[in-house]
């Protein structure tokens, strides 16, 4: 068999991705020092090679008895190397201890070294690995959800509408000096008079209470007003959520104000792939409700396509004939939504007697937290429509969004949104009643270069000083337990480069994988490098390195943290078969060697 192939037959390489703004958002918990990584220690990954299961026991014994070879204190005559072993060896016999023992290894993967101090309670009856893993991960579930109900339990949405038309496009009626006399030019406002003219066109508002009401049972009550024009209304609406199995859950709600009206909503889960979504809409009993279903699955990896059937308005034989004003009529709807690592697009066709419409949406989210997103549509109702804008964080709880939309007949108008903890501000502002091709270009080009100087110069700063802060903080904060690992590295050294040098006699010999050097550290840069070639080449078994990915590689026997809080990678260059070679990857990236794309 090729070389080559038979490394890659024995790892695979996916393509991690990690996102900068998700590393700033938990850094204070992960820079702070961690648990023991046990599966770091004993060079062995989550998986099992070749399959989508967990490592088997006979894997995690092979890895422990290579490492004993290595660490056993009775290997070692030597008094430093035996007092450096016994250190060493002490940590890869927990690490068995713990992944070789079913119970154990499930407390482990889920609640890490905390719950194997007896601490969680679980269910007594519980006997399989099957039962206790699904048991832990439902409690773990559970309290995610509630500490995410408790932040976000109360919503609210205040919206004022502005017209500002005279503001851009004022009308300014003539002067005359006097009984048949030419028309004088009138004066130009001043910017704050040419403000004055926007008014407000339109006032909403909306806020919701929701508490849980039983096990599986949760009520909302929701108020909402609305004024325009001088006129208004409001209502009050209660939900009741239920939850009558994992893959069924119903809805029902009432306003309780005029108009009056029923709602009841059902979701079922059919397969982890389909769904279908039912809603009925009562406004009388002297006719049938409105009734809406959605069907759909997933098509793709990362896309789900779907179905909508709306009935409109329609009668039962003379159940509801002649009742109402006849414009909710039936429709269709096609669609397919998907998202990737950095994008979500959505894009539907609907048919109906009334309504049809083509709609298209797409966002992007960069790595600075920012999204940009576009949509467009075209409508039998509400004609032509295009519309861009951003999405930016402020804060680990507030957002910050603009965007410009403009068509025809609907006109430019400027949107403005600010969310913080399910609050919401929205403020859209008409610019002009009429499509403007030379006001919608100004109203996007000006926001969003407001929003690229604001970010470039003011936020990514403010970021990034914040971080080199809270690292600098920690590593001072945690400066003794640093120095401890880098001992512990430098032990494990000590007893490892023994067994490298006779590996890398013995793969010279038969022209195998000779490891050249080795450097772990600062992704960017050469600094806060350190030197792992001893560590690297003791991993090597029958010309072959295999390092499983999933956890940082600062957990690997002979290695250390040497720049905390920092992005690190892994630089290998080897000798294979008379070949230079090198290789670089992410640190929690797997490492498969050798490989034919690594010849230089």
């Amino acid at each position: 068999m090729d070389p080559y192939e038979q490394t890659q037959s024995s790892a695979s390489i996916p393509d991690d991705f990690v996102d900068d703004d998700e590393h700033f958002r938990e850094l204070e918990t992960e820079l702070a020092p961690k648990d023991a990584d046990y599966y770091g220690i004993l060079n062995i990954s989550k998986q099992a090679r070749h399959r989508n299961v967990i490592a088997t026991e006979d894997e995690i014994k092979d890895s422990y008895k290579r490492l004993c070879r290595v660490f056993h204190p009775d290997k070692h005559t030597d008094p430093e190397k035996k007092k450096a072993a016994e250190a060493q060896f002490q940590s890869i016999q927990k690490a068995y201890e713990v992944l070789v023992h079913p119970t154990k290894r499930i407390l482990y993967d889920t609640y890490g070294e905390q719950g194997l101090k007896g601490t969680m309670e679980v269910g007594p009856k519980l006997k399989t690995p099957e039962e206790m893993r699904a048991e832990y991960e439902k409690q773990a579930r559970l309290k995610r959800e509630q500490d995410l109900e408790n932040l976000v339990r109360s919503k609210g949405e205040f919206q004022v509408n502005l017209d500002a038309t005279q503001v851009f496009d004022p009308y300014e009626p003539p002067v005359f000096s006097g009984f048949g006399g030419p028309p004088k030019q009138a004066k130009r406002s001043s910017p704050l008079g040419a403000l004055s003219r926007a008014q407000v066109q339109q006032l909403f508002m909306k806020h919701s209470f929701e508490t849980q009401v039983g096990p599986a049972t949760h009520a909302v009550i929701a108020g909402s007003m609305v004024s325009r024009g001088g006129m208004g209304g409001g209502n009050i609406i209660g939900t009741i959520r239920h939850t009558v199995s994992p893959r069924f859950w119903v809805e029902g709600g009432a306003n309780l104000l005029r108009p009056r009206a029923l709602t009841f909503k059902t979701y079922f889960n059919v397969s982890s792939d389909s769904f279908i979504n039912t809603t009925s809409q009562a406004r009388t009993i002297y006719a049938p409700p409105v009734l809406t279903v959605t069907a759909g699955r997933r098509i793709a990896s990362a896309a789900t396509g779907y179905i909508t059937y709306r009935t409109g308005e329609w009668n039962l034989g003379e159940w509801g004939r002649g009742v109402g004003q006849g414009m909710d009529k039936s429709s269709f709807a096609l669609g397919i939504a998907g998202q990737g690592k950095r994008k979500n697009y959505s894009a539907e066709i609907q048919t109906g007697i009334v309504a049809s419409h083509l709609a298209l949406d797409y966002t992007y989210r960069m790595v600075d937290s920012t999204r940009i997103r576009v949509g467009g549509s075209l409508s039998t109702v509400g004609g032509i429509m295009a519309s861009i804008g951003s999405d930016h964080r402020l804060t680990k709880h507030s957002r910050f969004g603009m965007a410009m939309e403009c068509g025809v007949p609907s006109g430019v108008v400027a949107k403005f949104k600010v969310t913080r903890l399910g609050q919401k501000i929205v403020i859209p502002i008409v610019l002009s009643g009429e499509f403007n091709i030379r006001l919608a270009f100004w109203g996007s080009v000006v926001p969003a270069s407001i929003a690229v100087i604001a970010d470039h110069f003011v936020l990514k700063p403010r970021r990034k000083q914040r971080l080199n802060g809270k690292i600098q903080e920690l590593r001072e904060e945690h400066a003794d337990y640093l120095a401890q690992r880098k001992t512990e590295a430098e032990q494990a050294l000590l007893i490892l480069s023994d067994i490298a040098g006779r590996k890398m006699k013995s793969e010279e010999t038969k022209h195998g994988l000779v490891i050249i050097e080795a450097r772990y550290g600062k992704k960017e840069g050469n600094d806060d490098m350190i030197d792992v070639t001893v560590a690297i080449q003791a991993l090597v078994n029958d010309s072959k390195l295999t390092i499983p990915g999933g956890h940082a590689k600062s957990n690997i026997l002979g290695f250390h943290d040497p720049c905390l809080g920092e992005a690190k990678h892994l630089v290998i260059k080897y000798r294979f078969q008379h070949r230079l070679h090198e290789v670089t990857v992410d640190d929690t990236a797997p490492v498969a060697c050798p490989l034919r794309s690594h010849i230089v």
